[in-house]
């Protein structure tokens, strides 16, 4: 069997932390994939979202760290503990937040733009930090 991973990133969704089922940090530690029963909103983006995240073990707990970065015109809703679910080219699924805090920190700014130059958009970074940070899920 050949394994092989397409790179890019074609689809990121919101969810409302609050209606995630709980423990699904454990669940995806344990190896599991993760179902996402809640209702998630299509957020449309400019030019290429990346996601990276990296781990270790120190003193024997383990943590991982996220990053996701993308452009959009729309305007994320800073009321509310978001999650991202960030869909794939080669179809694979993660989920970055859960129902149990640590919740997403969400950054953004913001320029007008350049006349034939740049676009007006809202730039976002969302950092996330947890034992397990990307969880493999579904929808």
């Amino acid at each position: 069997m050949t394994n092989f991973r397409v790179p890019g990133i074609t689809s990121i969704e919101i969810v409302n932390c609050l209606h995630l089922a709980p423990n699904l940090m454990l669940h995806s530690i344990s190896g599991e994939t993760v179902e996402i029963g809640a209702p998630t909103k299509k957020i449309s983006f400019i030019g290429r979202p990346v996601l990276s995240w990296d781990g270790d073990v120190t003193n024997g707990a383990r943590s991982e760290k996220s990053t996701l970065q993308f452009s959009t015109l729309e305007t994320l809703p800073i009321n509310l503990h978001l999650a991202f679910v960030v869909t794939c080219a080669d179809g694979s699924r993660y989920l970055i937040g859960a129902h149990e805090p640590n919740y997403p920190v969400i950054r953004y700014s913001e320029t007008t733009g350049e006349p034939s130059k740049s676009a007006a958009v809202r730039e976002y970074k969302i950092t996330h930090t947890a034992p397990k940070s990307v969880l493999r899920c579904v929808l």
